[in-house]
């Protein structure tokens, strides 16, 4: 395995974060934000982790959830190695309660690589995206419309997620997230035009 990879979870301290932590490679330098009494939100937590690990000298960059369990030995080499294909900038592995289909390059940001490039060419993640959702969207969004970049679907690179556990299992955050989720999805239609979850974009 490459040593210049460092692993980034935003964590709001629900009861699989040991699952993850338990599934990395030993050794592999790891940037835990602790959002439990400042809550920072995933995007400004992304932005903090892969900031940290690249000025602390990764080259690549392994975006967690706190709720998913790296489920094959070469997950990381085989993102590795996806973020090495000709213009992808993105890279994600697949959750095993989804099968693809064959045309299947939906990405799953539960579990998704990056390196220096993605900031530099496409900007942080949108902050005003608070505390979750749309996020990813907005710059799976930003990918697309660039013409240059792609995302990496590797249906092979398997994890396992228990998903919305930290939401399910956390009172607080359940609310939080409830409270914010339209205002977010406002928020988005402002910026460019449509709703994420549209199946009709403008």
């Amino acid at each position: 395995m490459t040593k210049s990879v460092a692993v980034t979870i935003p964590t709001m301290g629900a009861s699989h974060l040991v699952d993850t932590l338990s599934s990395i490679p030993g050794g592999t330098p790891l940037y835990l934000r602790d959002n439990r009494s400042d809550n920072w939100g995933v995007a400004k937590s992304w932005n903090w982790g892969i900031k940290k690990a690249l000025a602390d000298g990764a080259e690549y960059v392994l975006v967690l959830n706190d709720d998913v369990r790296l489920d094959v030995p070469d997950f990381i080499d085989r993102l590795i190695a996806d973020l090495h294909r000709e213009g992808v900038i993105l890279a994600g592995g697949r959750p095993d309660h989804i099968e693809p289909k064959p045309d299947d390059t939906r990405l799953a940001m539960s579990a998704f690589m990056c390196d220096a490039r993605l900031f530099r060419e496409l900007g942080e993640f949108d902050e005003i995206f608070w505390p979750a959702y749309f996020e990813d969207a907005d710059m799976l969004h930003r990918i697309q419309i660039s013409g240059t970049w792609r995302t990496y679907f590797d249906s092979d690179a398997l994890f396992h997620h228990w998903v919305s556990s930290t939401r399910n299992e956390l009172r607080g955050v359940r609310w939080t997230v409830r409270l914010h989720y339209k205002t977010n999805r406002e928020r988005f239609f402002q910026k460019w035009g449509f709703y994420p979850d549209a199946s009709n974009k403008k």
